[in-house]
């Protein structure tokens, strides 16, 4: 969006409400307009005063962050409707500050001035729509679902049947996603964005374990469901070709349907003493799609969960693991499409 005077006087108006909000004596003033599309504020906070780019965007994608220009004031910020965490990563890297209007934070970090802060979001949930988080249990399934039918518009009778969810809750939980802006249009999801909005919430709790049980004793206890789990994390992502560095004989961390299923195996196995002696983790899927055989990988003892959970599983590592996905680009052989 091109940083005209009348869209500069709102941004300066949009920052002077949050300082206020903050009982911060502030004065914002609108200075400079249209140099490359990036507008300059005075900005005077508790008596330290600066002159601050600003940017302002419908839609700030973590791929965009590169094209931000060189800063030219003594600080940065970047007004937009939804800054997602990993973009929020990036732009702390390069020294831009923001304005995250559907999440309601803000801040300005130079010499002088030290604001970070939540605010009142200036964007409320869409109208009409109950829920007021997308990542719900159901919502998670949603969110999956889209992410590895990408190009697919999302209908809520169709999902209904898909996931075992009432459509009338899959249209409030897609009504959440495009309050957070996060779903198209067109109801196919925004990605990478809805991606890393998923991996904030994508938290399996794992047990670590010293042996797992023999493919006889699995087949003689169907209580533990053992035809539904599934393999992620590191393992699976060897087995996809992914760009990670881990012996062969890496743990194997499993996923299970359900807690009962779980449960069952806890009963019955011998938890590890440390985690750096354990010979396989367990967890509960964040949700059951996880584990639905349409969105298995290839069979060995276990099947792999499908590349876009194995890449969720690696970028809740913050520091190798998301360098790793990154820099997957999944084989064409596999038919998936990279969201991330």
């Amino acid at each position: 969006m091109f940083v005209d005077h009348r869209t500069l006087n709102g941004l300066a108006g949009e920052l002077q409400a949050a300082c206020s909000e903050l009982g911060l004596p502030a004065r914002i003033e609108p200075a400079d307009a249209g140099r490359d599309g990036v507008g300059v504020l005075e900005v005077e906070i508790d008596g330290k005063r600066q002159r601050v780019d600003v940017l302002a965007r419908a839609d700030l994608r973590p791929v965009h962050t590169g094209d931000l220009p060189p800063l030219q004031g003594d600080a940065g910020m970047v007004f937009a409707d939804r800054i997602a965490a990993r973009t929020r990563d990036q732009l702390r890297d390069l020294g831009w500050g923001w304005l995250d209007r559907r999440r309601g934070h803000v801040r300005l970090w130079s010499p002088g001035i030290r604001l970070d802060a939540a605010i009142t979001p200036v964007l409320p949930p869409a109208s009409g729509s109950p829920t007021t988080t997308p990542f719900t249990p159901k919502g998670r399934a949603v969110a999956l679902w889209l992410l590895t039918h990408p190009d697919e518009h999302a209908s809520p009778r169709h999902l209904s049947r898909e996931l075992d969810v009432s459509a009338g809750q899959v249209s409030n939980l897609l009504g959440a996603l495009r309050s957070q802006a996060l779903l198209r249009r067109d109801r196919r999801p925004l990605v990478p964005e809805l991606f890393w909005a998923l991996v904030e919430v994508w938290r399996p709790q794992r047990h670590a374990l010293s042996s797992l049980p023999t493919p006889e004793e699995l087949a003689a206890a169907p209580e533990l469901r053992a035809d539904r789990w599934v393999v992620g994390d590191t393992r699976a992502a060897l087995g996809y070709g992914a760009p990670i560095v881990a012996p062969p004989d890496h743990p194997v961390d499993l996923y299970l349907p359900d807690e009962r299923s779980l449960s069952w195996l806890l009963s019955r196995s011998v938890l590890a003493p440390d985690w750096n002696h354990r010979a396989a983790t367990v967890a509960v899927a964040p949700t059951p799609l996880v584990c639905d055989p349409r969105l298995r990988g290839p069979v060995d003892l276990w099947p792999l969960a499908h590349p876009v959970v194995v890449a969720l599983d690696l970028a809740t590592d913050r520091n190798r693991g998301r360098e790793a996905v990154e820099s997957w680009e999944p084989d064409p052989t596999l038919g998936v499409q990279r969201v991330w």
